[in-house]
């Protein structure tokens, strides 16, 4: 049996402490989102909420025992698996906000006490919040989850480009997308019959 311990706002929805028998860190998730449905539905929709969870094994939270995600499906011998909230991106349109508000109240008690140093930072934090406000949010291109993209070419095979994917191999007819290994445009002019081109 394992202790499962919640932290942040995981521990405030669903609980602290959880008795399971499991053998990786995956498979406590998976307890728990079997035992509580709530639990699954959270966790499937926490990146757009703005929420990251880091994992660690033993009775410490330290950045030793933190594991990556590659390492959540092995078996651990660790009587303690925490799972605890991270810190993720800016936090989208509430930073701003945030930012602007944290940035007019500096530079209103600095105007206050006369501190120059406090009225440029917090003005450095409120241009910082409007500037967030006024970005668009980043979206993703049309793209699969292990980042091929669709080719437009006659084949219609995918085009493996991404970083990290494998490079294909062509072996008889063509059944790969393209690989891009580099890439680059270079400009320059021409005379031809004495006229620059």
């Amino acid at each position: 049996m394992k202790t499962i311990q919640l932290h942040g706002i995981l521990a405030k929805k669903f609980g602290r402490y959880f008795k399971l028998d499991v053998k990786t860190a995956k498979e406590a998730c998976h307890a728990l989102a079997c035992q509580i449905p709530a639990f699954k539905a959270f966790m499937l929709d926490s990146e757009r909420l703005g929420y990251r969870f880091a994992v660690f094994l033993g009775k410490k939270r330290t950045q030793k025992n933190n594991i990556s995600e590659d390492e959540i499906d092995n078996i651990t011998t660790a009587e303690h698996i925490h799972i605890a909230p991270k810190v993720m991106g800016s936090g989208g349109k509430a930073m701003g906000w945030l930012q602007v508000i944290a940035g007019a109240v500096m530079v209103g008690v600095g105007i206050f006490t006369g501190n120059v140093g406090l009225i440029g930072a917090g003005a450095g934090l409120l241009l910082g919040g409007v500037a967030s406000l006024m970005m668009p949010t980043p979206q993703m291109d049309s793209q699969d989850e292990d980042g091929n993209r669709a080719n437009n070419g006659f084949g219609g095979a995918v085009t493996t480009v991404a970083q990290g994917n494998p490079v294909p191999i062509l072996y008889g007819e063509r059944e790969v997308g393209g690989f891009i290994a580099s890439a680059a445009i270079y400009a320059e002019d021409k005379m031809i019959a004495g006229v620059r081109v």
